[in-house]
C-alpha cells in the first residue's frame, strides 16, 4: 500500500482579506476607498464563483508592481445575491495579496475607516471564512484572464 503524502503550509498566505459595509453603488464606494486608501482600483469584468447568468459581481484591481501588492475589490452584494453567503453582513470586500505587514493592515484599515460613507471594516480570518479557499482560486482565475486583456 503507497502512502498518501501531503503538501504542508497555508493555502492563505500571503493573502489578506476586509470586509467593508458600505451603502454606495460600486463605483461610488471605489472612488472613496481610491482617495482615502491611496489605491488606483478600476473596474474590470464583473466577477462570479458559481456559472449561474445573474450572478455577477463588480470587480476591481490594482496593482502596486513596486511594492509587490495585489488589491481585489470585490462587490459582494447584488440586488438580493449575495456572492459569499458567510460574509452577508459586507457589501464588499477587498482581497490583498503579497507584500503585506501587520502594520501596513493596520494603517490601511485606519485609513478606510475614516473613508465617507464607510460604515465599518474589520479584518477577516481566511482560515474561518467558508468557501475563502473557492474565493481565492476563483479571484486568480479571473485576475488571469484580466492580466491577458491589459497586456
Amino acid at each position: 500500500m503507497t502512502k498518501k503524502r501531503y503538501l504542508e503550509g497555508d493555502f492563505f498566505e500571503g493573502y489578506s482579506l476586509m470586509g467593508i459595509l458600505c451603502g454606495l453603488p460600486d463605483f461610488r464606494a471605489t472612488h472613496f476607498i481610491n482617495q482615502y486608501g491611496g489605491l488606483h482600483l478600476t473596474k474590470h469584468n464583473d466577477f462570479s464563483l458559481t456559472q449561474k447568468k445573474n450572478t455577477a459581481f463588480s470587480w476591481y484591481y490594482f496593482g502596486n508592481e513596486e511594492l509587490r501588492r495585489n488589491y481585489y475589490l470585490i462587490q459582494n452584494k447584488n440586488g438580493t445575491e449575495t456572492l459569499m453567503p458567510s460574509l452577508r453582513n459586507f457589501d464588499y470586500l477587498l482581497l490583498i495579496y503579497g507584500n503585506i505587514t501587520t502594520q501596513y493592515t493596520e494603517e490601511l484599515l485606519i485609513a478606510l475607516r475614516k473613508t465617507p460613507y464607510v460604515t465599518a471594516v474589520f479584518e477577516q480570518d481566511l482560515n474561518k471564512v467558508k468557501n475563502g479557499d473557492l474565493l481565492i482560486e476563483k479571484n486568480e482565475l479571473h485576475a488571469l484572464g484580466v492580466r491577458k486583456l491589459v497586456t
